[in-house]
């Protein structure tokens, strides 16, 4: 996939590096990494022509017209901008914070997936959401909603996307593939149908397969790629990453907020003496709080650096590599004559702190501070009445049983994303279960929240640690929907009826009353909040929940992956209770 070129650009750069017209930007004094070789090399030059490198070498004594701007870097070390195969930024941010918080570390290209507003609102939503991204200045692909895809309906019978609005998304060149694919979804013969149609498509029009194979070994790791995924986002250990990369896999390797596998799988695989050039560092999406206070891309590179990874190896995994993944490597990843003009300026190869970012020709943040503006466009009005719930009380929260005691099923909470199916006899009081003297046992309800028939299911969730008030969230894995857990049924309804109030958000309510909350209005899983703002209302929501008993490094992560199918054992969705291993529903009651 080339980004546009023209006979005139060709023409032009070739005359700014043979001397003949001026440039308009000179990059003189660099140590200069060549992703290609792997060379460090001295005295470097890079000659700029409009977005586009048109020299790349030893310093030579080219022409400066009159708008010619030269920057001495005075012996820094350059490196190709950094990019991110894998993110989710359709959340919490809008697009122009999430910039304002990402670029000015290095990364200048972002591949995000759009589920969560897929989700929402199916292909319009993706589409508004595409409208966000164009003339930034930092360039943002997109993966086709595969996710949102794989979901049966929205709660109204109306599938989320098409399979033919899908194909059609493929043929945005925004677009760079598909997203997530789930292994098991290819053992699915009800859906496996559709699906091996949609991967046709992607790699007849040269788009990337992404695929999901957490937990696939062997066998199943050999037909998620055998059915056309050329990439895998989950391995967790050095022997998994190896595993994928002998397959032919790009591999990518997480540091975020969903993930963070840099410390068990970098010290191992800088051992191994493997080619890492289908190795990819990605983030797997960061929120706020974390973006703000560590940086994107550069965080990552510095980690793998410090954690044993040879330096120029982990700025290819972060450039060169995933350009080459995602087709791109003829325009991105690289510095070179030809190439898009997206760079780093780093005091050395071991302190990746950028001092200087250049994205699309024009120097866009200088040593942390962002110098040029993110585009901004005003959504529709209809993106803020996303949230279509009708009031509840703590009677919707009520689970009918007929026996003294019912026995349930549990989801036990193992770490922040990975449960196991548990049961548990439980009182039954005035006809309905009852959790009051339960110790550390929670109810949970999955509510469906855009397709408008207000489907919930009831379950109940062990291990979370939140001894008092309730928690309720619209953003969730998979299904999108609301999710909501609590000890008491009043503080229940009271959550769930303020993110109503909200049209989406997060909010803590204990004992009737609201005690905290983000409003996340747009699409309701967008907040309206500056970069900054919404950094520190997370971190200190996070802080309020840790305060209210919840275990865990990451309490919210554990809340909004109850839907999360693609990670063992127990799942809560709107329609019931799922085993994801099994690929099959249960009941919430266990049959004596």
């Amino acid at each position: 996939m080339r980004l546009e070129f023209t006979a005139e650009l060709g023409r032009r750069l070739g005359d700014v590096a043979l001397g003949k017209e001026p440039a308009d930007l000179i990059i003189k004094g660099a140590r200069l990494l060549n992703v290609y070789t792997g060379e460090i090399l001295k005295d470097q030059e890079v000659v700029i022509a409009g977005e586009r490198i048109a020299y790349a070498g030893p310093e030579h004594d080219f022409p400066a017209g009159a708008r010619t701007k030269v920057i001495d870097v005075d012996g820094q070390t350059l490196v190709p901008g950094f990019i991110d195969g894998h993110a989710h930024i359709d959340s919490l941010l809008q697009v122009d914070e999430f910039i304002r918080l990402s670029l000015p570390g290095g990364t200048t290209t972002v591949i995000t997936d759009c589920s969560v507003i897929s989700n929402a609102m199916g292909l319009e939503g993706v589409l508004i959401f595409l409208d966000q991204l164009g003339n930034q200045p930092q360039r943002i692909f997109t993966a086709a909603p595969v996710i949102s895809f794989r979901r049966s309906d929205r709660g109204a019978g109306k599938k989320a996307i098409s399979l033919a609005e899908m194909i059609a998304l493929l043929d945005r060149p925004e677009v760079a593939g598909l997203g997530e694919i789930y292994w098991s979804d290819l053992l699915n013969d009800s859906f496996r149908g559709d699906l091996v149609r949609l991967i046709e498509a992607a790699i007849t029009r040269d788009k990337t397969v992404e695929g999901h194979g957490a937990g696939a070994r062997n066998r199943k790791l050999a037909a998620l790629a055998a059915h056309g995924a050329d990439s895998c986002h989950e391995p967790i250990t050095a022997e998994e990453v190896r595993e994928r990369l002998r397959l032919g896999l790009a591999t990518m390797i997480r540091e975020g907020s969903i993930r963070r596998e840099l410390a068990a799988v970098i010290p191992p695989l800088a051992g191994m003496d493997l080619d890492l050039r289908r190795a990819i560092l990605v983030s797997d999406g960061i929120w706020p709080h974390e973006l703000a206070e560590y940086g994107h891309m550069d965080y990552i590179v510095q980690k793998a650096i410090d954690l044993g990874l040879e330096p120029v190896r982990a700025v290819q995994m972060a450039t060169l590599n995933a350009a080459e993944h995602f087709h791109l490597d003829g325009d991105l990843g690289g510095i070179a004559p030809g190439k898009c003009a997206d760079l780093v300026v780093i005091p050395d190869l071991k302190t990746i702190k950028a001092q200087l970012v250049i994205c699309r020709g024009q120097v866009v943040a200088r040593e942390g501070k962002l110098l040029t503006e993110p585009g901004t466009q005003a959504y529709p009005d209809k993106v803020y009445q996303n949230i279509k719930l009708a009031p509840v009380d703590a009677g919707f929260f009520r689970l009918p049983a007929g026996s003294p005691g019912a026995k349930v099923r549990v989801m036990e909470i193992v770490t922040d994303i990975v449960n196991r199916e548990t049961a548990l006899t439980l009182p039954v009081v005035d006809g309905a279960v009852d959790i009051a003297g339960e110790e550390d046992l929670l109810k949970a309800s999955v509510i469906e929240q855009h397709g408008g028939n207000g489907q919930r299911s009831l379950g109940f969730l062990k291990g979370y640690g939140l001894r008092r008030g309730a928690l309720a969230c619209s953003i969730s894995f998979d299904e999108g929907n609301l999710i909501v857990v609590g000890k008491e049924d009043r503080d229940m309804a009271c959550a769930v009826n303020r993110i109503r109030e909200l049209n989406g958000g997060l909010v803590y309510c204990c004992n009737g009353r609201v005690e905290d909350e983000i409003p996340l209005p747009v699409f309701g899983k967008i907040s309206t909040l500056s970069g900054p703002e919404a950094a520190a209302r997370l971190g200190s929501f996070l802080k309020n929940l840790k305060a209210a008993g919840c275990r865990g490094e990451n309490p919210l992560l554990t809340l909004l992956t109850i839907t999360f199918t693609a990670i063992p054992a127990l799942r809560l969705l709107s329609r019931g209770y799922w085993l994801a291993k099994e690929s099959r529903a249960v009941d919430i009651f266990v049959a004596n």
